[in-house]
């Protein structure tokens, strides 16, 4: 992805996936970042945390087209970060929510928001 394409970027997210039980027993503090650009929203964990995640079975790694998001909702504040929904169909076609735990919260929904009703 060119950096000129990249609307947002937090490098320092928490998440959780609500795939299942086992991925709702499990957040990850401040191990993800986020890369907002026009055409994408990448999900992904820090080098560091990689390896556990995808041991794990956590379900944190996406690459999601902005045509896939479904919906992003503001769910209120956590400790310093804004708690987000976001609401995507994956690429086996089924529908999926991940919860994003930002900084750049507004920022973020009001990007996405905008992108996925134009």
């Amino acid at each position: 992805m060119d950096s000129n394409d990249v609307l947002l970027r937090e490098n320092y997210v928490a998440a959780q996936s609500l795939k299942s039980f086992w991925t709702r027993l499990a957040s990850t503090y401040g191990c993800m970042m986020i890369i907002l650009s026009r055409k994408t929203l990448i999900i992904k964990p820090h080098w560091f945390a990689k390896w556990l995640i995808s041991l794990l079975y956590l379900d944190l790694c996406h690459e999601i087209p902005i045509t896939s998001i479904r919906n992003v909702r503001e769910m209120g504040k956590w400790s310093n970060y804004g708690k987000v929904e976001l609401h995507f169909q994956n690429v086996e076609g089924e529908n999926q929510k991940i919860l994003l735990y930002m900084k750049n919260y507004r920022d973020f929904v009001e990007m996405v928001s905008s992108a996925i009703h134009r």
